[in-house]
């Protein structure tokens, strides 16, 4: 579809329509934009604009998809830096959609997209931002001439669909857009030719221009006098232009003691929400100076090659790590966007234990939400660093070893054994952190399938409260006890310990929920069904009638009442949660397949 030469350089995101989607941090128009050679070019189904830092990709195709939105399509602008940052977009898109479930996996939500869009009738656009490995976009172009690909790269010969390539200025555009940036006349043939005619550097070099009120000839004097080599240490990387580097070092002049620049420098180049960072006034300072832009509602970006220079100006990880865990309450997703680039910017020498306690809130916020391949890659990574780093910072080691246990795949039941016996040995057996390191070790070893040793771990770690009154923090360790009883065999045992917890907190739903597994391994099936219908009746009234624990609450129920004798009910329920469950969180759901299983038993009598 051509575009409409009207629409070109709109200065915003266009609104969007009532039933419109776009997504991501799509860039507003930069305050010295100039329509983009190419434009016309991104007429393919897949295009691939491809050149140097500097040149003006990541704008070509923001115009683009800036016309798009105008033009009603469904827009989504995707970082694509990461195969993690490219499935962080598709899942956001999905979203939108309504395609997404909290409890499914990554993989799951990524093929509900695909086939979305491939089935839909309106036009849509993804825009992959900043591509590195193209290989990680080939299974989300599209086979329907209704959506189309752009993408942005510095790789060349993608052979994925059309090449867009985009270079630095001519000589000729390049002094008129000096000309025109800082409302200066005269010939800036030569300024423009020391920058290298590249866009990224004559921007800033305006924007420096138009602040400093000075002439052609004076910048130009000051830039081949500027010591570009002693502000920049240099680390492993693509070379970028010391043209270029020179034209961001004197445009950050009267930025130097910036912290908030320092700290854009390791974060997220896509975009962070202004409110992360919270000074809006030196953001519209940056901004003039052509050193970060604005992107979608409400974030802030910093170019890619301007991160690199002020990276290379000194260590920063350590001021964003402490802004972050400041702001562990901020969206959560957003926030693992932040943390995933801080760590991608943390080398060997800037790990901090402020970095590793980032990263085992991410794996913690990825696992709550059923994310668990990522969260448990993560957390093992975390837990051994920790063990390297921090190894006598055993509530960090508690923490890390419980994240890493619960969602993550590695066997770890030899090293929680160590852990437990020096933690034992270190802190005494009646200690919490003692008490924490038998549960972390007896969850792992249920989930490893070897229940007897949890129930051995945690009698032991119970024994010093033996006959004393239950205080809240034995009740996890209670909990944990009575459910590997009930894996062991020995559900009598069980309905003992549930019950002396229950005697103090009968509200306790977890609780319930597992005297009523006890229950029904003795036989006891009015018991059972009568907790069941009370944990989801609980259920209803606390987290509604379609959240997932209410769903699974009566799946429960309705094995209970088939045990119970009350086969029709049974089936009625767990059809009804089947139907349900499959519609509000997908067919391979928990919910929705332990309901299939139950009701193949029910059918079965």
């Amino acid at each position: 579809m051509p575009l409409n030469p009207e629409f070109r350089g709109l200065p915003a995101v266009p609104p969007e329509r009532d039933d419109q989607v776009v997504t991501g941090l799509l860039p507003h128009e930069p305050l010295t934009f100039q329509t983009p050679e190419g434009l016309d070019s991104l007429n393919e189904p897949v295009c691939v604009v491809t050149g140097q830092r500097g040149v003006g990709k990541t704008q070509l195709a923001a115009a683009y998809a800036r016309q798009r939105v105008h033009d009603g399509w469904l827009v989504a602008w995707i970082g694509a830096e990461t195969a993690g940052q490219l499935a962080a977009g598709l899942v956001e898109l999905a979203d939108r959609l309504g395609l997404y479930r909290p409890e499914d996996g990554t993989e799951i939500t990524l093929a509900r997209v695909r086939n979305h869009l491939r089935t839909r009738s309106g036009r849509a656009l993804l825009v992959f931002d900043n591509v590195v490995s193209l290989d990680a976009v080939r299974p989300h172009l599209p086979s329907v001439s209704t959506c189309q690909v752009v993408i942005t790269t510095t790789a060349r010969g993608s052979q994925l669909g059309r090449d867009v390539p985009v270079e630095v200025f001519t000589p000729e555009v390049a002094a008129r857009f000096l000309r025109h940036a800082t409302g200066l006349d005269g010939d800036a043939t030569e300024l423009a030719a020391e920058l290298g005619h590249l866009p990224l550097a004559l921007a800033q070099a305006a924007a420096r221009i138009k602040r400093a009120r000075w002439d052609y000839a004076r910048y130009l004097e000051r830039f081949r006098e500027f010591p570009a080599a002693e502000h920049l240490v240099r680390r492993d990387g693509d070379p970028y232009p010391i043209g270029a580097a020179t034209a961001i070092l004197m445009a950050l002049e009267p930025f130097r003691d910036s912290e908030l620049v320092r700290v854009l420098s390791v974060l997220s180049p896509d975009g962070v929400p202004r409110d992360l960072l919270g000074d809006d006034d030196e953001l519209l300072d940056l901004h003039e100076a052509s050193l970060v832009e604005f992107a979608g509602d409400s974030s802030v970006r910093m170019h890619r090659l301007v991160q690199r220079v002020v990276r290379d100006q000194g260590d920063w990880v350590a001021l964003a790590a402490g802004l972050l865990l400041h702001r562990v309450d901020f969206d959560g997703d957003e926030l693992v966007r932040q943390v995933e680039a801080l760590w991608a910017n943390t080398d060997e020498r800037q790990m901090s234990k402020n970095v590793l306690l980032l990263r085992l809130w991410e794996a913690g916020h990825l696992g709550s939400t059923a994310r668990f391949d990522e969260a448990g890659v993560i957390a093992e990574e975390v837990y051994a660093e920790g063990l390297a780093r921090l190894g006598d910072d055993e509530d960090f080691l508690l923490a890390a070893r419980q994240v890493a246990s619960v969602v993550g795949q590695a066997d770890l039941l030899p090293r929680l054994r160590i852990d437990l016996v020096t933690s034992r040995e270190v802190h005494g057996t009646d200690h919490p952190l003692a008490l924490g390191s038998a549960r972390v070790l007896a969850q792992h070893s249920v989930r490893k399938g070897r229940a007897e040793e949890a129930v051995s771990v945690l009698e032991q770690a119970l024994e010093p409260w033996r006959g004393e009154p239950v205080e809240a923090e034995h009740f996890g360790a209670l909990d944990d006890l009575g459910a590997a009883y009930t894996l062991t065999g020995r559900a009598a045992e069980a309905v003992v310990v549930l019950e002396r917890s229950l005697d103090v907190r009968p509200e306790a739903l977890y609780t319930q929920s597992l005297l009523s597994d006890a229950c029904g391994a003795l036989g006891r099936f009015a018991d059972a069904r009568r907790l069941c219908e009370e944990v989801w009746d609980a259920y209803r009234g606390t987290a509604g009638p379609g959240h997932p624990a209410t769903l699974f609450a009566a799946g429960k129920l309705g094995s209970a009442l088939f045990l119970n004798g009350e086969p029709d009910l049974a089936r009625s329920l767990l059809l009804v949660v089947r139907a349900i469950g499959t519609d509000l969180l997908g067919p391979d759901h928990l919910v929705v397949t332990a309901a299939e299983g139950a009701l193949r038993i029910v059918r079965q009598d």
